[in-house]
């Protein structure tokens, strides 16, 4: 019998590095903190990134035997209670991240075809009702198998790479020939206002960071796990935290404060690249519209992928009676269709949700930006926590790249007092930019209670099963 490939060390890199590295993030931030983006991209990189990367990789090869990724490495030193609060709210963050995606993707068919946004304040609200259509359009396509489908990503995604390193590259050539840079960098705008705002722009680089926790499901398919996985998630976190400062560099260099500001969340992107091609005298409508296309197509893929992924990871291997039958139903091809629709019809109502107080494209992308952030925080909270109780417990790895447990917990306090930081910051923000004490609540319990509630729901949920589950069995039921 023929033995299956094991993953090199370069693809763990590679395998990392594409799903956690966005380009949309670098101008994302670039728009909400300006230059400050740069050092802000270095402390996150410095004080949170990497040392969660080292957790991680402590964490993977003490549970290299088994593949369940956050589960696992939550279970071990927490239990199984947290370990499933954990995975589920990572889950959560994935609802959000739909919600965002179903969003994004008129936009970028936009720019493709008009090479502009015809999604402008005046007619945002159609937004929301696309995503709907959307939603269940791509989840039919997913419910029939996304093996085939995923080529699109595969052949988009490496384009999508070369783009941007172009973008850095001509960046950099622009400037070495002449081209004076679009931004003035002084102390008073690269260094960051260590406000309210700040850190609920702070959300956003947590959650742009995200990523090295994407291979834990593959560690028993690397080669040599024990010492391949823990480099290749720290060759990765390197890879792209300097991607992510070199890159917040370029735009900063091509594209002035004001230009960003202009172009707004949903536009920067592109605007960047149009500014850049006209610089070396291109046209810089035909750039955006070839931008546009080769995201548009990568992204199509790829939120396929992305749709059904989580949902294989939640509902295919729990433990029997976790989740009520018809979730963890599987077709003869492994999908999960039930789960996938269920699914569906959550992201739908969790669209609808703006419509309901909020006007204008900014205001609906950066709520969602920030639900899928608190979202994403919150199992990464519990991962530092699991590592803190790991290390106390003393519990042997055979990777240690903290070796003192002095640096481990203060890495670690570090870490969680960032999290903190950031999921705090992100609702308190409404508090200091609303017209009124309503307005106010109303959005921190948006912002807040999306995550929270379904968090709770989650659990609730699953705990009532498994108290029917074992009734059942108690009384000889099947």
């Amino acid at each position: 019998m023929k033995t299956a490939k094991k993953l090199g060390l370069l693809t763990l890199v590679m395998l990392i590095f594409v799903p956690t590295f966005g380009f949309r993030n670098v101008t994302t931030n670039a728009v909400a903190l300006g230059p400050a983006a740069i050092p802000s991209w270095l402390v996150v990189s410095l004080f949170f990134f990497l040392p969660l990367s080292a957790f991680i990789a402590e964490l993977a090869s003490a549970n290299q035997e088994k593949g369940g990724g956050i589960y696992s490495w939550v279970e071990c030193s927490l239990g199984e209670k947290w370990a499933f609060i954990s995975t589920w709210s990572y889950f959560v963050a994935n609802l959000f991240y739909l919600q965002y995606v179903f969003a994004r993707l008129p936009v970028m068919a936009s720019w493709a075809i008009f090479g502009e946004n015809r999604f402008t304040d005046a007619n945002a609200n159609l937004l929301p009702y696309m995503g709907m259509v959307l939603c269940v359009l791509l989840t039919l396509v997913a419910a029939r198998g996304v093996r085939s489908f995923s080529k699109l990503s595969d052949v988009g995604g490496p384009l999508t790479i070369l783009l941007v390193v172009l973008f850095i590259v001509f960046a950099g050539v622009g400037l070495l020939l002449g081209t004076p840079s679009a931004t003035a960098f002084t102390a008073g705008n690269v260094m960051p206002d260590f406000d309210i705002t700040y850190f609920a722009t702070f959300a956003w680089l947590l959650l742009a960071v995200a990523g090295a926790e994407v291979a834990g499901t593959y560690i028993t398919d690397v080669d040599k796990p024990s010492r391949n996985f823990p480099r290749g998630v720290i060759i990765a976190t390197l890879f792209v935290a300097a991607a992510y400062i070199i890159g917040s560099l370029a735009v900063s260099l091509v594209a002035s404060p004001e230009a960003l500001t202009e172009a707004g969340l949903a536009n920067a992107e592109y605007v960047v690249y149009q500014i850049l091609a006209e610089n070396f005298g291109l046209n810089g409508a035909i750039m955006v519209r070839l931008v546009a296309f080769v995201t548009f197509v990568a992204s199509i893929g790829g939120f396929v992928v992305w749709m059904e992924s989580p949902i294989r990871a939640m509902f295919a291997d729990v433990p029997e009676g976790t989740f009520p039958r018809f979730l963890t139903n599987k077709d003869k091809t492994g999908t999960l269709k039930n789960a996938l629709w269920t699914q569906a019809a959550v992201v739908i109502v969790l669209i609808a949700i703006p419509l309901f107080g909020l006007s204008g494209v900014e205001s609906f992308f950066v709520l969602v930006t920030n639900m899928t952030a608190l979202s994403l925080v919150i199992p990464y909270i519990i991962l530092v926590a699991a590592y803190i109780v790991f290390r106390h417990k003393k519990m042997e790895a055979p990777f240690t790249m903290l070796k003192a447990d002095s640096v481990a917990y203060t890495a670690a306090g570090v870490t969680l007092a960032l999290s903190f930081a950031a999921y705090l910051g992100a609702g308190l923000d409404y508090v200091m930019g609303s017209e009124s004490t309503s307005e106010a609540i109303g959005l921190v319990l948006q912002t807040y209670a999306g995550p929270i509630v379904l968090i709770a729901v989650g659990y609730g949920f699953t705990w009532l099963t498994k108290r029917k589950y074992l009734a059942t069995l108690a009384a000889g039921g099947k």
